[in-house]
């Protein structure tokens, strides 16, 4: 069975490498943040740290399930 949620050990070592910033529009993650499947799990893509980014809200929300390779 595909695994489709980052684990909570997986968005805390997001968090960090993105230096807590969004990966897209370069503001600040204020608590909450989303981790976002680079290539859309919808797509193929897999739930690894290669695959992922951390994102405000409304930069996930815009990106839905396209690919964007930041």
């Amino acid at each position: 069975m595909k695994k489709r949620l980052f684990s909570p050990r997986q968005k805390k070592i997001l968090k960090m490498i993105s230096g807590n910033l969004c990966q897209i529009c370069g503001n600040k993650l204020n608590g909450k943040f989303h981790a976002d499947h680079i290539v859309p799990y919808s797509k193929g893509g897999r739930t690894i740290l290669k695959n992922a980014q951390a994102l405000c809200e409304n930069c996930n929300l815009k990106k839905g399930n396209s690919w964007n390779l930041n």
